[in-house]
């Protein structure tokens, strides 16, 4: 077998470049950077016959690696021309991620539906959400409509009921408005210790028919009580929290600004010994009535909830001349 030393190619390679091969290729390698294939390309062999020479030399190749690497920082004797300046793209927006940062009402409306019946959590990937579930779709659909959501509606049925409800899903993933959130005083699993946010004047009638749609209740009808043939007026209007502190809040808040009267509403726990009630008697219920619809725009307050009302003053005023 001829050695590589007495190879012509190897003496022409020498005599053209005025230098000893093994040089010549250690210099080309480590100090130009040149691989294999280019030092085949340069000197018109080919790229194994190079790979072999570097062996038989004992001269010791790069890695892989650091070629990438190079390549990728665009450095060495082969430069490619340079990349052009990336465009940023504007990421996609599925809803109005500054909602809750200045108070309007609109966001009044939908921070006290939110302290009602929304939720907000962290997944176990570390993503942030922020949840409304009702089972009144009207809600929900008015709140993806005041956060100019694209986001879709689920549904879903809550078995547990008897007439198995249908119940209706708005989820929006952002660590920006979970934030502005918490800096409004709501947090996760709030049920039982959540507490008034400080609310300007101006937007409290608008937080707190929020609150009345998620977490309110209110029943007109007429009964007839056992052993008399008269029927009665029945009209309850009540709002129920798992925190006693929101409710004896939200009391005081209404007793300044709705003229309601201190001692025909009152707080107490429920039946269950699970949650309080704030409940209203008959004339302070238009009285509170009064105060959340005055200036209510449409579409937001809950069209079923404001009918009963609606009706209650009507037969009030038509038969007892309330």
């Amino acid at each position: 077998m001829q050695k590589i030393a007495d190879s012509q190619r190897i003496r022409d390679i020498e005599q053209k470049w005025q230098g000893n091969v093994k040089q010549l290729f250690y210099d080309w390698h480590w100090k130009e950077n040149l691989r294999h294939k280019e030092i085949a390309e340069k000197i018109g062999i080919p790229r194994p016959t190079v790979t072999k020479w570097f062996k038989n030399l004992g001269i010791y190749s790069q890695a892989r690696e650091r070629f990438t690497n190079l390549n990728l920082l665009n450095v060495g004797l082969r430069r490619g021309p340079k990349a052009k300046p990336k465009i940023k793209k504007e990421g996609v927006l599925f809803a109005n991620i500054d909602f809750f940062k200045k108070w309007t009402r609109e966001m009044a409306y939908i921070l006290g539906y939110f302290a009602a019946d929304g939720s907000m959590y962290r997944n176990s990937r570390g993503a942030y959400f922020i949840d409304f579930v009702s089972t009144d779709k009207e809600l929900i659909v008015n709140a993806k409509r005041m956060f100019g959501s694209r986001h879709t509606i689920s549904e879903s049925f809550l078995t547990c009921c008897p007439n198995h409800k249908k119940r209706y899903r708005l989820q929006i993933g952002s660590k920006e408005m979970f934030n502005d959130l918490l800096k409004l005083g709501l947090t996760p699993r709030k049920s039982k210790i959540i507490k008034l946010p400080a609310i300007p004047k101006q937007y409290f009638a608008d937080f707190v028919r929020g609150n009345f749609d998620g977490d309110g209740c209110v029943k007109f009808g007429l009964h007839i009580k056992k052993g008399r043939r008269k029927s009665n007026p029945v009209f309850v209007t009540q709002f129920s929290s798992g925190s006693k502190d929101f409710l004896v809040s939200l009391l005081q808040k209404l007793q300044e600004y709705a003229l309601i009267r201190g001692g025909s509403v009152y707080v107490k726990q429920d039946k269950k010994g699970e949650s309080y009630v704030l409940l209203m008697s008959i004339k302070d219920s238009f009285r509170f009535s009064e105060f959340i619809y005055r200036d209510a725009e449409e579409n937001v307050f809950l069209r079923r909830k404001y009918n009963i009302f609606q009706g209650a003053k009507e037969y009030y005023k038509k038969n007892l001349g309330a």
